[in-house]
């Protein structure tokens, strides 16, 4: 079987429509997705005096023209913010209820859109997708994804496709940024074990895991203090592994024949432990890069792959 892999694409509304063609374009016979679909920001776009500005990756954009707006739109989708159309009047009556109120709805408004097109595209091309939530998307987007009539939620299931099982689960542990879908250690242990219980045979399982397993190739990542701020280390950059040793416990205990992880969206790479192939497939969706993971699984055991940007 052969299986093409992503995740962490963050709102990227380019790289996430790549997603939707990547089985057919690599003709694959089954498409995970790793988990974190939602954006990290809400942009207003201000309107003042008929002039459109808004402000991202520290820069000012001014647009002039009413007809120039769908293009500033089309790049804070792109780079994974939510444009939010507003008169200075309105932006300066929000209050803290409203951000949160307009935050849920952009989140939504995008994640339907993202689930009704992956539906019809993964349909269309008569491919199987299973998709499961990550640290970030919060739990009131799981509706949307249960509403889904191809694709298929598989957090915390067992999925079995041409013989292999799938086995998946999402969100992620604890951290200083205290993401709406984060577990303790021992929830995480707990909910690998549940799920491990139902899988018949783990020579023929693939572990779809949002975060990678602790102090790995895979989960070294940058270092944040309590403000949220990067740590520092010298002149550069402080890194530590950031995994969780609940998934690592699981991958050693039951050494499935392959497992998939994301979060860590700069340790892209590919390592083992025991016998099991494990592999972060990284991601830069805020350039519209779709970057992936294409496996060949047999049902013997053997695993090839290649990592794939596009």
């Amino acid at each position: 079987m052969k299986i093409f892999y992503a995740g962490d694409l963050h709102g990227g509304e380019t790289a996430f429509r790549k997603f939707t063609n990547a089985g057919k374009f690599y003709k694959a016979d089954l498409v995970i997705y790793g988990g974190d679909f939602t954006g990290k920001m809400v942009v207003p776009i201000v309107e003042k005096s008929g002039i459109y500005t808004c402000q991202y990756y520290g820069s000012t954009v001014k647009v002039k023209k009413v007809n120039e707006l769908p293009d500033l739109e089309r790049n804070l989708r792109d780079a994974g913010f939510y444009p939010y159309l507003v008169s200075e009047k309105e932006l300066n009556q929000l209050i803290e209820s409203d951000a949160e109120r307009i935050i849920k709805e952009k989140q939504i408004e995008v994640f339907r859109q993202w689930i009704e097109m992956a539906d019809e595209r993964f349909k269309a091309a008569g491919i199987p997708c299973i998709m499961i939530p990550g640290s970030v998307d919060d739990f009131y987007l799981d509706e949307f994804l249960n509403a889904g009539s191809f694709v298929q939620n598989g957090d915390e299931k067992i999925i079995e496709i041409d013989g292999f099982e799938i086995l998946s689960i999402g969100g992620g542990k604890p951290s200083v940024f205290k993401y709406p879908r984060e577990y303790s250690e021992e929830e995480l242990a707990k909910k690998i074990e549940n799920a491990a219980k139902q899988v018949k045979d783990m020579n023929k399982c693939i572990f779809n895991i949002h975060i990678p397993p602790y102090d790995t190739d895979l989960d070294q990542g940058t270092l944040y203090d309590d403000e949220l701020k990067p740590v520092l280390d010298g002149d550069s950059l402080a890194t530590a592994p950031i995994g969780s040793k609940a998934v690592r416990d699981a991958i050693e205990k039951y050494q499935p024949m392959l497992s998939l992880h994301g979060h860590v969206h700069e340790s892209r790479g590919v390592t083992t432990i025991g016998r099991t192939i494990c592999i972060n497939a990284g991601t830069d969706y805020d350039q519209g890069l779709l970057r992936g993971a294409l496996l060949d699984v047999s049902a013997d055991g053997n695993v090839s792959y290649t990592l794939t940007a596009g």
